[in-house]
């Protein structure tokens, strides 16, 4: 090795230790706030929410492509709203909102999960989020959290409840024991939709071939509504 090129190799090393050097203070004068240079992990997280790309977009069956085009130029619009107000749970929501009717589930998601963070105590919010999870990303524990964050803040909401008896009954593998618990739950809970509650309890047993457990629960139908019976009996002669 030249002299010149062991010079060169000292000079580069002692370039790349002055930029570390400089990188930390940087880091350090913006972590005291005296300076802005890099983003911070908040505005990253933010930048991901906010981007938009139209190759996650997927229009409705049907859908005009001007009112299409027109939603797009909303998220745009939504977007800036957001930038201008970020701790704004609503504006999140709507965002959110926006991109599920594009299609862009996993968009939506994640702009409501920061609405919820903003606003936990927003049932709605928590609704969709477990609706979303449930009928579009399929991630079963997500879904069944979400439903749960609703019940705990609205202990009588008939969504909830159904969205967690699909989640049982149809798609969770494994969880079917858990259906006639919290069709138990939702009566108690919400007594003013108890006959549904009871005409589903009625149908997920006679679906299983348990005629006693199905018979017991149409007696609880037959006490509130005897016009119920007869199409639960034609759909179901073994309950006769």
């Amino acid at each position: 090795m030249s002299i010149f090129s062991g010079r060169k190799v000292k000079i580069g090393a002692g370039i790349i230790g002055a930029l570390i050097v400089l990188g930390g203070l940087l880091w350090y004068y913006q972590q005291q706030g005296f300076i802005k240079i890099f983003p911070t992990a908040e505005e990253r997280a933010m930048k991901k929410i906010l981007e938009i790309d139209r190759s996650k977009f997927r229009p409705a069956e049907g859908l005009d492509p001007q009112v299409f085009e027109g939603e797009i130029k909303k998220l745009e619009e939504q977007k800036a709203k957001v930038l201008s107000d970020p701790g704004n749970a609503q504006l999140w929501f709507d965002f959110g909102y926006t991109k599920e009717f594009l299609n862009d589930h996993e968009g939506a998601i994640l702009a409501w999960e920061k609405s919820f963070a903003l606003q936990p105590f927003n049932f709605v919010t928590a609704q969709n989020l477990g609706n979303t999870y449930q009928y579009f990303i399929k991630d079963w524990a997500k879904a069944e959290f979400y439903y749960r964050k609703v019940l705990e803040l609205r202990p009588d909401h008939p969504q909830a409840y159904q969205g967690l008896i699909d989640l049982y009954r149809y798609n969770w593998p494994g969880r079917k024991s858990e259906v006639e618990p919290l069709l138990l739950e939702a009566i108690k809970n919400d007594p003013k939709n108890k006959l549904p509650y009871y005409i589903t309890l009625v149908e997920f047993f006679a679906d299983a071939g348990n005629v006693e457990k199905a018979k017991s629960y149409l007696a609880e139908v037959r006490a509130l509504d005897e016009s119920k019976v007869p199409d639960l009996l034609e759909t179901y002669p073994i309950l006769k």
